[in-house]
């Protein structure tokens, strides 16, 4: 008995260790990626234009290009944490602020025709109706643009 009490502590033990090695991980690739944006003075000016000041109608059709590869990120990264969750290995806080900025950023992806796998976009649109949901400005500002915006990737 003594053992099968031990090797539970050991696997709860592990299991914190490599929540936080992957929770370490995930704020380091962030950190890259934010480092990596602002040491290119042009795309951080457009990122200020679009996500800062709202400035969606100065968005050139090559700068629309570069906002999809960003946000194709942005989205790879919630679906990750998504996904993680769904497996138990994501704490709960983590979880909401993802899923959270994913459901801000349906609209966006929508209109950017962005791919978005069916069961995240599910989890993504309950949030967006739930009373959890904290809408943001750049959600409400892009909707307000956007409803008589064509996308530039429409066919």
């Amino acid at each position: 008995l003594a053992g099968v009490v031990f090797l539970v502590i050991e696997l709860r033990q592990n299991s914190a260790i490599a929540l936080s090695q992957m929770t370490q991980e995930r704020a380091l690739s962030v950190l890259d990626q934010h480092t990596s944006y602002a040491l290119d003075q042009e795309f951080s000016k457009l990122l200020a234009r679009v996500y800062k000041h709202y400035d969606f109608e100065s968005v050139t059709s090559d700068e629309w290009d570069q906002i999809v590869r960003y946000e194709m990120a942005k989205r790879t990264r919630s679906r990750d944490i998504w996904f993680q969750h769904t497996k138990g290995l994501i704490d709960e806080e983590i979880y909401s602020i993802s899923i959270n900025g994913a459901a801000n950023n349906l609209p966006l992806w929508e209109w950017l025709k962005l791919f978005v796998p069916e069961d995240f976009m599910t989890d993504a649109k309950k949030r967006s109706e739930s009373e959890d949901f904290r809408e943001n400005l750049l959600r409400t500002k892009f909707l307000e643009w956007s409803k008589d915006k064509k996308s530039p990737y429409e066919i």
